[in-house]
């Protein structure tokens, strides 16, 4: 039987658990046995509690303190020697113990520190199989690159980069980021006139509900043109908030773990206002459905939102304009030529994903360990 490890980061309800998450779906579906392990709680589970709150805390209070230390520590071109020798002191060893013990045939990293330590450790297990499955639009430089023998890419921009830093191309699947098989339905059609005089409008800030939600939620003005529902995820105090309002427009849902459930709520937007979190916005092209961005967190988010606006895959609210967001989402819906526009840029990210199902490219790691010939796109 094949051994397979997934390694995300931290306890944190995050991307990288949910593709995580999506990964170990697949791989149960086809009976193959796989374990999810985070390295920071497997070594030091009570110190991870408090660093998982510390970085909330730091994002939500410190942005620009955080974006600062993330584009110093891990944007900027990649470099093969480079040692990040505080990581290796603090993980590398547990990451080799859980190696030696497990003895996984692949493992499939989330996060970008698994994959360095299995970068660096790779040579001591040369039978493993490591593949890198990304979460974000962008690749920080932290990722391992040398010995990953896989690459789930998210986008054409990020294939043509790697195969630029020496990956070869024979190794790297584009997929986008992988979403639960939950999300892979299609959204029923909308009439055009219903769409046009009145919208459902889902606002999410992330499992966590961090963010600039309270004032996003602040600024709504509903008028009857558009209902709102609050996903806000473990936020209590967001809930209680929303919830406080009164507002018949607007509706404060509690955490939703149903992927069915979520699928449903997605089924039956028009457009959702969120943070360009990887999977979430990854989610909502599966759906094909409108993004609007009215914040994002420092660092990989504000990476995001950089290469999707260039894209056209996410539309920004702009809080500064003197149009209320309510008027800036009823323009969009009634231009026939933005959602034209907006509906194109998706069919073509759509188009350059893998025309192999992500379940089979899964499949064929598994079964073809020495590769897979032109299985890439």
């Amino acid at each position: 039987m094949t051994k397979i490890l997934i390694f995300p980061f931290l306890s944190i309800s995050t991307g990288h658990h949910h593709v995580a998450d999506s990964l170990q779906t697949e791989l149960l579906l086809k009976s193959h046995h796989c374990e999810k392990i985070d390295i920071f709680s497997h070594a030091y589970r009570r110190l991870e509690k408090a660093s998982s709150a510390a970085y909330l805390s730091w994002i939500q209070y410190f942005p620009k303190v955080y974006s600062s230390v993330y584009h110093l520590l891990a944007c900027g071109r990649h470099e093969t020697a480079k040692r990040h020798l505080l990581y290796e002191l603090i993980f590398l060893k547990g990451m080799q113990q859980i190696i030696a013990e497990k003895k996984p045939d692949i493992v499939f990293c989330t996060h970008a520190l698994p994959s360095y330590l299995l970068n660096r450790l790779k040579g001591q297990f040369p039978d493993m199989k490591v593949a890198n499955v990304y979460t974000d639009f962008f690749v920080n430089r932290i990722w391992g690159r040398e010995k990953i023998d896989y690459h789930f890419a998210p986008i054409k921009d990020i294939k043509d980069q790697l195969i630029a830093e020496g990956v070869d191309e024979e190794k790297i699947f584009l997929t986008g980021i992988p979403v639960h098989r939950s999300y892979k339905t299609e959204r029923k059609p909308e009439q055009d006139g219903d769409k046009k005089a009145f919208c459902n409008i889902l606002i999410t800030g992330g499992s966590m509900g961090v963010g600039g939600i309270f004032k996003l939620v602040r600024e709504l003005s509903p008028n009857g043109n558009v209902a709102y529902q609050i996903l806000c995820g473990k936020n209590r105090k967001l809930y209680r908030y929303v919830r406080d309002l009164n507002n018949p427009y607007i509706k404060a849902l509690p955490y939703i773990e149903s992927k069915t459930e979520m699928n449903r709520l997605y089924a039956e937007a028009s457009g959702i206002i969120t943070k360009p979190g990887g999977v979430t916005i990854s989610e909502c092209i599966e759906k094909q459905l409108p993004v609007f961005i009215y914040h994002a967190l420092p660092g990989q988010e504000e990476m995001n939102l950089d290469i999707l606006k260039k894209k056209n895959l996410v539309i920004e609210l702009n809080q500064q304009k003197q149009q209320p967001i309510e008027q800036q989402l009823l323009s969009f819906f009634r231009s026939d030529e933005d959602i034209r526009r907006y509906q194109m840029s998706v069919d073509q990210y759509l188009r350059e994903k893998s025309d192999r199902d992500f379940s089979d490219i899964l499949d064929g790691i598994i079964h073809n360990r020495s590769g897979l010939g032109n299985a890439h796109v």
